[in-house]
């Protein structure tokens, strides 16, 4: 049971449970009977080994359920990029698919997606709160990899979480050349888990190789 409530509620709900399930056993199977005193050392341990177990359980439940999370994400990364691919083969816009798709994965407050360079950038897609402030000089950028820029760790495997970002840039480079821009925010804070970086890199790798018609001016 501490193991169920923790795949799904949690690390809080398996920590809860564990300790229930302590003072359950301390309570009724210990004596004195019915009360949370006792009177006997090798009882004590038992209680104690029974709370520990309980949390190294609540900490398995919850890697499964952090683990799950990660591949129903990793499928969606998959299944946005082959609708991108298949757009692109079709000779579609793939700029308003993969903004929708972004939006609806990383439960995103806005997806911007321009094309050009930087003196002369258009928006070819726009989802989301377009109210919403949209200065790049103030999001985190992230390179061909996935990997922070702006003074963060760049090197090595992608494997760290870092503190809350309201949003992300990453530059569409085709044949070393900049060809549009990838920004994405978020409602609050958000942290950053390689599976989310590594998507967003991914994505903008495939929109870097296709083309994307712009359809209004960059205000």
């Amino acid at each position: 049971m501490v193991v169920v409530a923790a795949a799904i509620g949690g690390r809080a709900a398996g920590l809860i449970s564990a300790l229930s399930a302590a003072l359950s056993f301390d309570f009724f199977l210990t004596t004195p009977y019915h009360s949370l005193r006792i009177d006997s050392v090798a009882q004590v341990i038992t209680v104690a080994l029974l709370f520990g177990t309980g949390i190294v359980a609540s900490l398995a439940g919850r890697a499964r359920r952090r683990r799950t999370a990660e591949v129903d994400a990793q499928a969606a990364i998959i299944h946005l990029l082959n609708a991108i691919a298949r757009a692109a083969a079709a000779g579609e816009t793939t700029d308003q698919i993969a903004a929708e798709g972004l939006s609806a994965l990383l439960d995103a407050r806005r997806v911007v997606i321009r094309r050009g360079d930087l003196d002369h950038e258009v928006v070819a897609a726009d989802v989301g709160d377009r109210e919403a402030p949209l200065d790049v000089d103030y999001l985190t950028r992230l390179d061909a990899e996935g990997h922070f820029l702006d003074g963060r760790p760049s090197r090595g495997p992608v494997v760290r979480w870092v503190r809350p970002s309201q949003g992300v840039v990453l530059e569409l480079v085709r044949h070393r050349r900049p060809v549009g821009r990838l920004i994405v925010t978020f409602h609050q804070g958000q942290w950053m888990p390689p599976v989310t970086r590594l998507a967003l890199a991914t994505v903008a790798h495939a929109l870097a190789t296709t083309t994307g018609p712009a359809v209004r001016h960059d205000q």
